[in-house]
């Protein structure tokens, strides 16, 4: 009797129960687990034989899905005792110093692993991540004693926005520090770091370090802003992260140059298999040199499971090798699911197998080398429509020109620029000055011409809204159609199609406005909208190298497709203003209205002043007159209303300035919303001020570790002990009011917009308990 199951229909089943982490809003408990274990030994002791093939399956699912919760909740049981506590610990470095061994370092982020913890051995290292500030720069092997404090990885957590806690996790990064001292143990250096320095004095020679930094060691935080920019607008960023292309492209090339070595020796000495040894150890060998981040990492496990299928001689398609491969990546970690990069390399394996097999050209084309151009668009192209919803789904956009800047850019890094380095680092290890020199200025001047035809195509980067993300999978259905000429008898069905891929440009919205209240960190950022156009009022905070601006507010911006028609400043304090300038270049028809006249006011914030904007009025409680430079008391307060709920928008206004709008508006305070004044600082929100708006709902928008420890004790304590419900971004993410003809509504992201396991609040802190 034919099997009816297969491995390959199991090793799909694996992959499938894996994938609730994805969705999954808390990991199962410890009596749910076990629950779960005893439903599968009933299963397979009760169920009749003849469902044996049932059995099976569903057997694997539920296996891989208690597998992939218990794989998850012992990394997070080993990682969460250690969150928010003063440590004394022994630990490794294990990311290598690209600064150079006499550098004066600049503050960075270093991965090690601890061994030891108050002087006990650890049965197993735990994986940190360490702010370090100190004289002596860190190299890969050394061992230092180190006192730190230590955080968790705590995301702003928003629509549109990069989740970095699921990235952590998947990453093995959720716990991190800042050191408090530091003592070096044990100065050797390992391989890895010797290598580095070989190579580091030739490097730092070169404009594009950066650049090579990364290719050649997996090093991306050299990268400079205006290089990283015009990778991401021209679709080439892809080429800079080491890879399963790279780590092929290794393997190949190894395996070719031992072939050639090989006619120099005699056949009785030669093993069939000697090439594909090498090159795989070669490809080991660089993966490990690169840190074995996660995607190298998987691009060795598959590697070396299609070498071991080639070895076997198993006759099986790429579908199947892709399926098995999975399957064997998920088993060896089932948080790789959680990686973005796992879903792109996984993704981009399946888009070209499905290209190549649904849509080939003609036999005559594949073999004719003057059909190489041909080829080559036929590949791009096609990448393009079938990786645009993976690529729409984690960067929100794709790049106008990534067509035409990929023909270029894949050719001349895999066949010119990375071999060039891969010598260039075997040279410099062994120490042959001038061949390893020349080598890198071949590498370095392939940079720099490839970044000039970069910058002349460069045509920006084109985000496109979440309505139109169901469209996007019109590629894969238009090569579908194509191959099995559907359209002839499917007219009327492919019609349907395409109008559930449309759908979602003519949603109506089920709120007459909205207010959202953005995870900034700490700062502010409220935007009103009528699912069209928009208010901000306040643009968060601009760091050293980044703002809430670029992080938060205009990913959201464009994740809702809203054009900003106004924008409000409460005051001039940089978590207020900070991405006032990035909005303004993004929207510069937008009116602006501040208490400042050194901000070119279209609408000066003076009490008695108001604006209407679509079907809501805007009424100005504060200040009496503009400022040169606003502070805290020159907050504009503002009171947004459409005649039935009210919001009170009052910046960081402190106690004086309450006790004013209390003794001149009384009751007109009244206020269905109201923003904590100042964050929830113990200079705001007096009892009489409470007391008169009387909020149904209160926010504060704030980080989790704000040195100030916003909100203060003596505030939250206020607002339970007058019963008024409150939020805080901190903990929330961000908060979403939707208002409807007589009711309103609140959603925030970690309890009900996206409620995720791996949105947790890990660790604790009192206040928001």
């Amino acid at each position: 009797m034919r099997q009816f199951y297969s491995f390959d229909l199991l090793a799909l089943v694996f992959a499938l129960g894996c994938l609730p982490l994805m969705w999954l809003t808390a990991l199962p408990s410890n009596n749910q687990w076990y629950f779960l274990c005893c439903l599968l030994v009933i299963w397979l002791l009760i169920i009749p034989t003849k469902f044996r093939h049932y059995k099976v399956v569903i057997a694997v699912l539920l296996l891989s899905f208690l597998w992939s919760t218990a794989y998850s909740k012992q990394y997070l049981s080993n990682t969460i005792p250690y969150i928010d506590k003063t440590l004394l610990v022994q630990a490794k470095v294990t990311s290598v110093n690209t600064r150079g061994q006499f550098t004066q370092p600049a503050s960075s982020y270093i991965k090690f692993v601890i061994i030891n913890l108050e002087d006990h051995s650890l049965a197993s290292t735990i994986p940190i991540l360490v702010y370090w500030d100190q004289p002596d720069m860190p190299m890969a092997g050394q061992i230092w004693q180190l006192k730190l404090k230590t955080k968790v990885v705590h995301s702003y957590l928003n629509q549109g926005g990069f989740d970095s806690q699921r990235f952590a996790i998947s990453n093995r990064s959720l716990l991190t520090a800042k050191v408090v001292s530091a003592h070096l143990l044990n100065d050797e250096y390992n391989i890895k770091q010797k290598v580095v320095n070989q190579a580091l004095p030739y490097i730092n020679l070169f404009p594009y370090r950066d650049i090579l930094l990364a290719l050649a060691f997996g090093d991306r935080s050299h990268l400079e802003d205006d290089n990283r920019q015009i990778m991401l607008q021209t679709g080439v960023a892809h080429l800079m992260a080491i890879s399963g292309m790279h780590i092929a492209m290794v393997f190949m090339l190894c395996a070719f140059i031992c072939k050639l070595s090989l006619l120099l020796v005699s056949q009785r000495f030669i093993y069939y298999g000697m090439p594909i040894i090498f090159g795989w150890l070669c490809a080991l060998f660089y993966a490990w040199l690169t840190g074995l981040n996660p995607p190298a990492l998987r691009a060795i496990l598959a590697l070396s499971i299609w070498i071991y299928l080639r070895y076997q001689n198993y006759q099986i398609s790429s579908w199947q090798k892709i399926n098995r491969i999975i399957a064997a990546l998920l088993l060896f970690d089932p948080l790789m699911i959680l990686s973005d990069s796992f879903w792109l390399s996984c993704y981009a394996v399946l888009s070209l197998v499905f290209l190549y097999e649904w849509l080939p050209l003609p036999k005559y084309m594949q073999r004719q080398k003057r059909w190489y151009l041909v080829r080559l668009l036929h590949l791009q192209l096609g990448l393009i429509l079938l990786l645009l919803p993976i690529q729409l789904w984690v960067f929100h956009g794709t790049s106008l020109v990534s067509l035409l800047t990929n023909l270029i850019a894949i050719p001349t890094i895999l066949l010119l620029t990375f071999p060039i380095i891969l010598l260039a680092l075997l040279f410099s290890l062994i120490n042959c000055f001038h061949v390893a020199l020349g080598c890198w200025f071949i590498a370095e001047q392939s940079l720099e011409w490839l970044f000039y035809c970069l910058n002349q195509f460069n045509c920006g980067w084109f985000t496109i809204a979440a309505n139109g993300y169901l469209l996007s999978l019109s590629g894969w259905l238009v090569i579908i159609v194509i191959r099995t000429e559907c359209w002839r008898r499917f007219f009327m069905t492919l019609l349907v199609i395409l109008v559930i891929l449309i759908t979602p440009f003519f949603k109506q919205q089920d709120f007459l406005w909205r207010l959202d209240i953005l995870d900034v960190g700490h700062g502010l950022a409220v935007i009103i909208h009528n699912g069209k156009s928009a208010i901000i009022y306040d643009t968060g905070a601009k760091w050293e190298t980044s703002s809430a601006m670029q992080r938060v507010i205009i990913p959201f911006l464009q994740w809702h497709n809203l054009e900003v028609q106004g924008i409000i400043i409460s005051h001039q304090h940089n978590d207020h203003i900070g991405g006032l300038s990035e909005l303004q270049q993004l929207y510069p028809k937008a009116w602006v209205m501040s208490s400042s006249f050194k901000l070119n006011n279209s609408y000066p914030c003076i009490a008695g002043n108001s604006l209407t904007w679509q079907n809501l009025t805007l009424q100005v409680l504060w200040p009496d007159k503009l400022v040169d430079y606003a502070q805290n008391e020159n907050s504009c307060v503002i009171q947004v209303s459409d005649g039935h709920f009210k919001v009170l928008l009052t910046g960081d206004l402190e106690r004086n300035q309450e006790y004013q709008l209390i003794s001149r508006y009384q009751q007109k305070l009244s206020s269905t919303f109201l923003q904590m004044p100042h964050h929830g600082s113990g200079t705001s929100s007096s009892y009489a001020f409470l007391n008169y708006v009387a909020p149904d709902f209160s926010f504060a928008s704030t980080s989790r570790y704000n040195p100030w420890k916003l909100p203060s004790y003596k505030v939250i304590n206020r607002y339970e002990e007058l019963h008024l419900p409150y939020h805080v971004t901190a903990k929330s993410g961000q908060m979403s009011l939707f208002i409807q003809q007589n009711n309103w509504t609140l959603k925030t992201m970690r309890a009900q917009i996206n409620p995720r396991w791996y949105h947790d609040w890990f660790g604790s802190l009192p206040i928001y308990e």
